[in-house]
């Protein structure tokens, strides 16, 4: 199964005015996540699930990598894609969809970053940014990377190059 780590884009930011779960993507954030999933959409991924947090900002993401795809299905949202989002919430994910064979993740900072560093297998800390995707192939034995498209729609596909990128965030 290949997985795709999407944080997502730039969003306004919290005010005692907006809450947490009312931010949504600002006008740079939609236009540079609409580069990155440009980007994606090159570099083939082809995903035939696409679930979110459902928090307003990471749907919003969601949407716009969707329509770049022209992914025909419904998004789906899930609680376990918010705030929380860990290895076992990936692994209880995985489980719920055996069938699926490529599932865009779209969720949040720093749990992505924490699942990515995970499964990189590396000591830095890791931090994905905003609108940045990670992708993996996951095998029995771990976790393939397969590539970074980081917060500027640049596709890194060396290791090293993404570990350095991801502890520099």
């Amino acid at each position: 199964m290949v997985i795709h780590l999407v944080r997502h884009a730039e969003a306004i930011e919290r005010t005692p005015e907006v809450q947490e779960q009312q931010r949504y993507l600002t006008p740079k954030g939609r236009s540079r996540f609409r580069k990155i999933a440009g980007t994606l959409k090159k570099a083939g991924i082809a995903p035939d699930l696409i679930l979110s947090s459902p928090l307003i900002r990471a749907v919003q993401t969601a949407e716009i990598l969707a329509q770049a795809l022209k992914f025909k299905k419904e998004l789906q949202l899930t609680d376990l894609l918010a705030h929380g989002f860990g290895e076992p919430q990936l692994h209880r994910l995985l489980e719920e969809h055996p069938d699926a064979r490529e599932i865009a993740l779209v969720g949040h900072e720093p749990e992505l970053g924490e699942v990515t560093r995970l499964l990189l297998e590396t000591e830095g800390p890791c931090a994905l940014d905003k609108g940045a995707t990670v992708t993996f192939k996951l095998k029995p034995a771990g976790a393939e990377f397969r590539h970074l498209v980081d917060g500027r729609a640049n596709l890194i596909d060396s290791r090293g190059k993404a570990i350095i990128h991801l502890n520099q965030g």
